[in-house]
């Protein structure tokens, strides 16, 4: 079952202190960026009418971590306040995690996907279980076993991508690329999915079918044009080895001919630009 922020708050109920906002800080793991426009609405509001809620925060050696309101607090910052309004709550590591997990997922908001992963990784580490987690989240077991592949199995270029909101590179589509196992490949895919703006779906049906991005090289002897086709394209085409093709130029498009059959109505036209690029 998930709890919610009312329920949260109620539990850790305690009348607001006066802290320096030098002695706060934020939190080692931010499951979401810190939006400037959120925190510019914040301003105006605490301006004309004060701060309406407190920040939640917990004891952290000789300083004070954030548990909730981060907003808040760099809005407080921005308009050169000394001291804010805190709840000063002792929770443990896993509880901070859960907490604010539950309550952006409650509230459908952005959560970074590998900081996210991380923290399922933290918990796995101390000993839950991923049914375990999930049910305190309220995530399928699988949801929670992707996330965590992210950081098992995706290229660290693509992890920063993904953690740093690629706007079409989603958590979905990385997950699924972190099913290819060879790492050169992901990258080469997830180039052209932001290139061509792929869907999820359709990032799928290309796995799926095994037509995966490649590269052709070219070279010129005795006068001829020899292109070198990775084996991945030659068998989504079902060519074979020394086959003679006729190659024509049609706007964006080849059209491949086999020589060898007797009718037009045999020719075969592929459309490149959707296989190869």
């Amino acid at each position: 079952m998930r709890l919610g922020m009312s329920e949260i708050q109620t539990e850790f109920r305690a009348e607001a202190v006066s802290l320096e906002i030098d002695r706060i800080r934020s939190s080692d793991r931010m499951l979401r960026d810190i939006n400037d426009n959120t925190v510019s609405e914040l301003v105006r509001s605490i301006s004309s009418s004060g701060l309406m809620q407190p920040v939640m925060v917990r004891k952290s050696v000789d300083m004070y971590e954030i548990v909730f309101g981060n907003h808040r607090f760099e809005a407080y910052r921005r308009l050169g306040k000394k001291e804010i309004p805190a709840i000063i709550t002792s929770m443990t590591d896993d509880e901070v995690f859960l907490a604010q997990l539950t309550e952006n997922l409650v509230r459908n908001t952005y959560v970074n996907p590998i900081e996210e992963a991380k923290g399922y990784r933290m918990l796995v580490r101390r000993g839950w279980t991923i049914h375990a987690i999930g049910c305190k989240v309220g995530k399928c077991d699988s949801y929670i076993s992707e996330r965590l592949s992210l950081l098992d199995r995706l290229d660290h270029r693509l992890l920063s991508k993904v953690s740093h909101r690629n706007k079409y590179l989603t958590p979905s589509h990385a997950e699924l690329l972190a099913r290819v196992r060879d790492h050169n490949k992901q990258i080469k895919i997830a180039e052209m999915v932001e290139r061509k703006r792929l869907s999820v779906r359709s990032l799928e049906a290309i796995l799926e079918n095994g037509a995966l991005p490649g590269e052709a090289r070219v070279e010129k002897i005795s006068g001829n044009w020899l292109i070198h086709i990775p084996n991945e394209f030659a068998s989504v085409l079902h060519l074979s080895t020394g086959q003679s093709l006729h190659i024509q130029a049609r706007r964006n498009k080849l059209i491949l001919e086999d020589p060898t059959r007797p009718t037009r109505g045999s020719r075969t036209t592929r459309n490149l630009s959707e296989q190869q690029s």
